[in-house]
């Protein structure tokens, strides 16, 4: 995350610039009144510059040993409240391979720092945008092309440990419990565990509609474990193989149990290869994957594509978070798909789910547009084939927490089919197609006005063998077409209930 990157990019600015500066006194001595003296006036210089407090409580230099340690660095924002404060600091070098332009870091260790970090409204300015500016790179003069340029200076980091980091961007909370990255020339190990919060102090979309999951952004606990091998010896180019990640939110249920896979990012472009995803019961594996990263500077937006997923799923891992009506489904689904999108859109292609038995098998596509509007967002799929053998669709319905009515007659229906497509627009899902049944066919269309209470629609068949699907043997089959309106408000229908009695929907139906 940008704020994130930027907070620890803004540390080791500031603990480089110490370095160097601590750094030129030791050279000429190594005593605590010449390091004080070096750190009053370095510190002096900082807060002239940036306008603004900054402190150091103190200072160990070990010239032979080539060790600096500094503890107590505060930096207040310019409303003087704490930007950034650090317990204690460590850097061990090696500066014998200074006369060759390389400067070896073989240990930086980093221990109780926070940073606070707040932009209060979008158009607001960030109260660490001074140091942004103070330190902003100056336009660079005309090279003198008679003068052979300067070599740089080739850094190479040996191993970088942290403990107890803390970042906060406004509602946002990141702690770094812990971790270590070691390695020798752009090769290295890395493992960390940490956690990330959000609480935007309002009350969860939840709140009150039990039937709705539990996932809000603005509420979130995150704990994460990783290990994984980075590889930066390419330029412009970082590999990482990411062998072992755990991640469990506490308050939605999320609960990543293992994710592997090779990552390469180059300039702008993500590249994703042998991904898998393990959660409690389900298992996925994606192929490949590619993702374009968004540029405002070149206007190149973001955009996505996958190869292949495939896995097992059971719907009731993410039943918590997304839909509490899931929880008991524990029927092994087999899923396959490609998936393709951008920051508007999602498209779903080649979609495959049924059952290991073929007992159950859907071919469809779908879409979800209007990604960035809660008001306009639509899902829509098509589904080309669906087919439920008898038995199936029984086993299907005790999956849910609902009454079973009319088992009998689903049963009576045999084998179904369907091919036709649902729309789900806020507060309102529309479904249309054909059913085929072992005893005929029926075309309808119906939707959930969600915003009024009512489901409206119309049915039609040429030929349903009615009385076989009732149990009725004196009843033959039928042609038929009908309009409905069913009220499924609650406090209108029992109002009417208890004006009329009885217990079936109250509506209108036109047959």
């Amino acid at each position: 995350m940008k704020p994130l990157r930027l907070a620890f990019k803004l540390l080791a600015a500031f603990l480089l610039l110490v370095v160097l500066l601590v750094g030129a006194g030791v050279v000429l001595v190594n005593t605590k009144a010449f390091q004080q003296r070096v750190l009053k006036q370095t510190t002096q210089m900082l807060s002239e510059r940036l306008q603004t407090q900054v402190s150091i409580d103190s200072v160990d230099i070990r010239f032979m040993a080539q060790q600096l340690r500094l503890y107590g660095l505060h930096v207040a924002d310019q409303q003087q409240r704490p930007l950034l404060t650090v317990r204690q600091a460590g850097v061990d070098v090696d500066i014998s391979e200074l006369l060759g332009n390389k400067f070896t870091i073989k240990d930086v260790e980093l221990s109780g720092a926070r940073a606070l970090l707040l932009k209060p409204s979008k158009d607001s300015v960030s109260n660490f945008q001074f140091i942004i500016d103070a330190f902003k790179k100056q336009p660079k003069a005309k090279r003198d092309t008679t003068v052979a340029p300067r070599k740089r200076i080739q850094f190479d980091i040996h191993s970088v440990r942290l403990n107890d980091i803390q970042v906060t961007y406004n509602q946002l909370s990141l702690q770094l419990a812990q971790a270590l990255i070691k390695g020798r020339k752009g090769k290295y190990q890395a493992q960390a565990q940490l956690q990330l919060a959000t609480d935007n102090h309002k009350p969860r979309k939840n709140a009150g509609k039990p039937k709705r999951g539990f996932f809000d952004v603005g509420h979130l606990n995150v704990t994460c474990h990783f290990k994984a091998a980075i590889d930066a010896t390419e330029k412009d180019t970082l590999r990482l193989n990411l062998s072992e990640l755990q991640a469990r939110d506490s308050i939605t249920g999320i609960d990543i149990r293992n994710l592997q896979a090779q990552v390469r990012l180059a300039g702008k472009k993500l590249l994703l290869n042998n991904v898998q995803v393990q959660q409690k019961h389900t298992q996925l594996h994606i192929a490949h994957a590619a993702m374009q990263l968004p540029s405002k500077r070149d206007s190149i937006p973001l955009s996505f594509s996958t190869g292949p997923i495939a896995g097992t799923v059971y719907l009731q891992d993410i039943s918590r978070a997304f839909a509490p009506v899931l929880s008991k489904f524990t029927l092994p689904l087999q899923l396959s798909c490609t998936m393709s999108g951008n920051q508007d859109v999602l498209s779903f292609r080649q979609v495959k789910v049924g059952t290991a038995d073929k007992r159950l098998a859907i071919t469809a596509t779908g879409d979800i547009t209007n990604l960035k509007s809660k008001e306009k967002l639509t899902v829509l799929f098509h589904v080309n084939r669906m087919t439920a053998k008898s038995g199936i669709k029984e086993r299907i319905i005790s999956q849910f927490p609902v009454k079973r009515l009319m088992m009998a007659q689903l049963h009576n229906l045999g084998n179904i089919s369907y091919v036709g497509s649902f729309r789900v627009i806020r507060k309102e899902e529309r479904f249309w197609g054909t059913l085929g049944t072992a005893v005929g066919s029926l075309k309808f269309q119906f939707w959930l006005d969600e915003r009024n209470k009512y489901v409206v629609g119309n049915a039609s068949t040429r030929k349903l063998h009615f009385g076989k699907v009732m149990g009725m043997k004196d009843v033959g089959p039928l042609a038929a077409k009908a309009d409905f309106k069913i009220d499924i408000s609650k406090p209108r229908t029992a109002a009417m209930r208890r004006k009329l009695g009885g217990k079936l929907p109250i509506g209108a139906v036109n047959a």
